[in-house]
């Protein structure tokens, strides 16, 4: 470093010799080829909740970045009206089926999640990364009103259903892919922060950080990954209903970035923590959420 004549500004000796240990160039630069447009190229993804907005969005981009997927739902109508907005993903000439498929079964039952993970094999051939996506809030109730019903349902879809994704999808992943594999749980800032009328929605988003930071701890020695995301509200039709106006305004306002969330910003995380670019990471939990949870 050298110091100006002009005072306390200083400019860079860009002769000097480097620090020891540090001689050698960064490591990206040692890339044998140049990065592909499609860094997802060939990769199979099986995603639970598929026909749900999230689902579709993040489907839609990891077919667009060369995924095939295999996309779950237990609502066939919305798998239905999924493949047309999917099929839009993919290249002109390029048969649905041979990227798309498409099966409708209930993810919290471990028959049907067995048996979608076998027919995603026998598909694709493979399983590289999963998102475990279904999800259900249910009726904003005071903990009084909650019965012991309501709280079996919400945690047999949100918890349930995650703990079934992964040992079925992990059991894939550690004989078809090569090295290891991703698995992605979508959680929610419930998951993070507690929310007065959503006590058994809070509860399962909070289990999934203790499925999720186990099967991290059991499965890091075959290679699979496992992370948490937790989203915010979601700027779009049927994510902001059960809200009112003035949580609406509320929950905005403690946003660091001063609004809702995107489908699209939800989907880029999730084509990130499929890539390899995430490879070293697992256990965590990422916030897509503009800030508005502090942790």
């Amino acid at each position: 470093m050298q110091r100006s004549s002009t005072g306390g500004i200083s400019t860079l000796n860009l002769n000097k010799l480097p620090r020891p240990g540090i001689e050698r160039a960064p490591t990206s630069t040692n890339l044998s080829r140049p990065l592909p447009i499609h860094r997802l190229e060939g990769k199979v993804v099986f995603i639970t909740g598929g026909g749900g907005k999230v689902g579709v969005e993040s489907a839609g981009r990891l077919l667009i970045e060369g995924c095939n997927v295999a996309l779950i739902d237990i609502d066939q109508t919305a798998l239905e009206a999924a493949v047309p907005v999917l099929k839009a993903a993919i290249p002109t000439g390029v048969p649905l089926e041979s990227r798309l498929c498409t099966i409708a079964a209930d993810a919290t039952k471990e028959a049907d999640v067995d048996a979608c993970v076998k027919k995603c094999i026998q598909r694709f051939g493979r399983l590289d990364a999963a998102l475990l996506n279904c999800c259900d809030r249910g009726i904003t109730k005071s903990i009084f009103d909650v019965t012991e019903a309501d709280f079996d349902r919400i945690m047999t879809i949100n918890a349930r259903s995650a703990f079934l994704g992964v040992k079925y999808a992990a059991a894939a992943m550690q004989t078809t892919s090569s090295p290891g594999g991703s698995i992605i749980i979508r959680s929610s800032i419930a998951g993070l922060r507690g929310f007065p009328g959503l006590i058994s929605y809070s509860a399962s988003k909070f289990a999934l950080r203790g499925i999720a930071l186990t099967a991290a701890e059991e499965l890091g020695h075959h290679g699979i990954r496992v992370n948490t995301i937790h989203t915010s509200i979601i700027d779009t039709p049927g994510y902001k209903e059960g809200w009112d106006k003035a949580k609406l305004e509320e929950l905005k306002g403690e946003t660091s970035l001063g609004r809702f969330g995107s489908l699209d910003d939800v989907a880029s995380v999730v084509a990130f923590l499929v890539s390899d670019d995430s490879r070293f990471m697992t256990g965590g939990h990422l916030k897509i959420d503009g800030g508005c949870v502090a942790v």
